[in-house]
């Protein structure tokens, strides 16, 4: 019997860390997501240990830069001919257009587009298979063919994605347990075949932290190795956090399009750690949700997208907060309200 017990345990125990968080289709970008990337120092910075109920130590990361990246329809942006699958892009400048194809059981990564040059990836990348969770793992690989002025240029290469730690992820702006940490080996290989003579190989290894309700990752490691024409170069290394990426919790409230703007009092209130947020909105309209502190230091952006008509719920989580009182702010068209709540821990 007890023996029996011992083992219940174990599969329980098992049972919870395998049911733990899993990546989904509706953490797929969509218009009008975005994520604010800070690079940060790389001094003493490492990727820790792989394995379950691991604890991720980052909290005093050295901010030294950020870039905003907006998500698109691909239909909506100048090289989207070139990617006739395509149905999604990001951007940090309005120039260079990176292209690709959200589906129900993957993301896929068709190419990039600028000013100087089109890359249409003849056999696509794919960035992830759904669902995907600790232990999930898969390889693929990716080429396309490069007109670079003389040059022709070929890419080839292969990508391996493994989930190989589950634990929590402590960062600057919060602690999130229940993460996910996502190892992506790159290995890419540019050569040509006219023109210039060379070839360019790249090894990258890249470590990303997921975390249920937030789109993208929220911290990732990466350590690229170059070598042009068999002679090795410096290895570059980066390290860059998102605080501030869209929440997939928005939810649309049946399918009655109301006759006014609205915000309303956020229920739970007061409420530990999470609130809902529920707003109206009558006709197509760009919609920011941002909620402040008592200093008016802008904490997290709720909702930053165009909208269509309806009723909407948005899920507030201040699992990284201390307890005090907030203001939540909406802004759409010409209309604008703010309401306060409070958070008790």
């Amino acid at each position: 019997m007890k023996t029996f017990i011992s083992l219940l345990i174990i599969l329980l125990i098992s049972s919870n860390i395998y049911s733990q968080f899993v990546i989904t289709s509706v953490y797929n970008p969509v218009n009008g997501d975005y994520q604010m990337n800070v690079s940060c120092d790389t001094t003493n910075i490492n990727e820790g240990n792989p394995g379950t109920n691991q604890t991720w130590n980052f909290p005093s990361l050295i901010r030294k830069d950020s870039t905003l990246i907006n998500w698109l329809n691909a239909s909506s942006t100048p090289y989207s001919s070139s990617f006739p699958t395509a149905n999604i892009a990001s951007t940090s400048d309005n120039s260079n257009f990176n292209y690709f194809t959200a589906s129900s059981s993957g993301l896929i990564f068709n190419g990039i587009g600028n000013t100087n040059l089109v890359v249409v990836l003849s056999d696509p990348e794919t960035y992830v298979q759904y669902p995907f969770t600790f232990n999930s793992n898969f390889s693929d690989n990716f080429y396309a063919t490069i007109i670079s002025g003389t040059n022709t240029i070929i890419r080839n290469g292969t990508v391996t994605v493994t989930c190989d730690g589950w634990g929590t992820i402590n960062l600057p702006f919060g602690s999130f347990s229940n993460a996910l940490r996502v190892k992506v080996i790159t290995d890419s290989r540019d050569s040509t075949i006219a023109g210039i003579t060379y070839v360019l190989k790249s090894h990258a290894t890249s470590y990303q932290w997921y975390v249920p309700g937030r789109k993208f990752d929220v911290f990732q490691i990466s350590n690229t190795i170059f070598t042009y024409n068999g002679v090795p170069e410096s290895p570059v290394k980066s390290v860059s956090y998102n605080s501030n990426s869209r929440s997939v919790n928005i939810s649309k409230l049946g399918t009655e399009i109301p006759e006014n703007f609205s915000l309303a009092q956020n229920y739970p209130n007061p409420f530990n750690p999470s609130t809902n947020i529920k707003f109206d909105i009558p006709k197509s309209s760009f919609v920011k949700i941002i909620v402040y502190d008592l200093t008016g230091r802008e904490t997290e952006v709720l909702v930053n997208q165009q909208m269509q008509p309806g009723s909407y719920s948005a899920e507030f989580n201040g699992t990284s907060l201390s307890s005090g009182i907030y203001f939540y702010k909406i802004s759409a068209g010409e209309f604008t309200e703010t309401k306060k709540m409070s958070l008790i821990k």
